[in-house]
């Protein structure tokens, strides 16, 4: 299966003709090359990711970070081109000995780089986000949102803890899983019949030992 072509296929007909970097794409395949085997399934995965995290969004939150990154980079080569050539103002030794062009380069340059960092800040939340949904295939509404709603309140010291955590989100959904499937076998209890209320009674012990005995076991 050359899931490329596919997500990209998937992408243009379905998300919205979301375009997404190479390395985007890449990172679904990682997410997905294990997990299915059809057309259909890689279609159900990429459905999960884009409601946690919808495509589209992505591909806008991935141009503004390069513009940034683009206009940050620009400022900086701009202040090495007016440090060169003119090597009188820029050695002002204090803020208020600087040249009205240089206390405008520093405040731009602060400008873009604390909006860099916040667009770097929401990358990485979103990120683990979709990681976290990726955990999540087949969980109800209900379990997805109390397991976001918990990791939004949450701090990580590093990408190391966030592993940690992401490998006991994994964990605790494999065990609810395997909880809910327990409790409905409980339900498949043998019934004596429906009641003038319409409501299905079940048998008691009593009476089940009694049939057991009339049938000789």
């Amino acid at each position: 299966m050359d899931f490329k072509k596919l997500i990209r296929a998937l992408l243009q007909s379905k998300f919205g003709g979301a375009q997404l970097s190479d390395a985007r794409v890449n990172e679904l395949i990682e997410k997905v090359k294990d997990k299915v085997t059809t057309e259909e399934e890689l279609e159900a995965k990429l459905d999960a990711f884009n409601e946690g995290y919808a495509f589209t969004e992505i591909a806008k939150d991935d141009d503004r970070y390069r513009t940034k990154l683009a206009e940050l980079e620009r400022l900086k080569s701009t202040g090495k081109g007016d440090e060169k050539s003119d090597k009188t103002e820029t050695a002002a030794t204090t803020t208020e000995d600087m040249p009205a062009w240089a206390k405008a380069l520093i405040e731009g340059n602060r400008t873009v780089t604390e909006k860099l960092a916040a667009l770097e800040g929401n990358k990485v939340v979103n990120d683990r986000r979709s990681a976290i949904l990726g955990k999540l295939t087949g969980a109800d509404e209900t379990y997805s949102g109390k397991v976001l709603r918990d990791f939004g309140r949450m701090n990580f010291a590093d990408d190391a803890a966030f592993a940690e955590y992401l490998g006991e989100v994994e964990s605790d959904y494999t065990t609810h899983t395997q909880n809910v499937a327990e409790s409905k076998l409980g339900n498949d209890a043998p019934f004596r019949g429906v009641g003038k209320d319409g409501k299905v009674t079940e048998a008691t012990k009593d009476e089940l030992d009694s049939v057991m005995n009339e049938i000789g076991l």
